[in-house]
């Protein structure tokens, strides 16, 4: 069986696992910035980097990202707009991130902690 360590599909996947999991960040950053330079300008590859970048506490540059995301995308999924609202809040402007808590619980596909922060103006991990 062949590997391929060019796959932006799995690296892209894995280091979002790895994310998810607060697991192997530096390595997790790695991979995904490689799919990112592999295939550039795909929303959802940028997420994964946004979401790295923001476990690893570099919430300015995860803000960077996460425009890049919103503007790589026709339509950006409700996760994508929550990540910029949790991220928004870690930057200390939580009026902002409940705006886009608001416009990801209209799109769908957040994560289920998203009525809290809404209603309670708070991140919760």
């Amino acid at each position: 069986m062949n590997i391929d360590p060019n796959n932006i599909i799995v690296l892209n996947n894995y280091s979002y696992y790895l994310s998810v999991r607060n697991q192997d960040l530096e390595k997790a950053k790695r991979m995904s910035a490689k799919s990112n330079n592999l295939a550039p300008n795909q929303s959802s590859f940028q997420d994964t980097y946004a979401w790295i970048l923001f476990q690893l506490k570099e919430y300015e540059e995860a803000k960077n990202w996460i425009n890049k995301a919103i503007d790589s995308s026709s339509e950006p999924s409700g996760e994508i707009l929550e990540h910029k609202g949790d991220i928004l809040f870690h930057l200390g402007d939580a009026d902002r991130a409940v705006e886009f808590w608001i416009k990801a619980k209209k799109s769908g596909g957040t994560s289920n902690k998203i009525d809290k922060k809404i209603t309670d103006k708070v991140y919760y991990d």
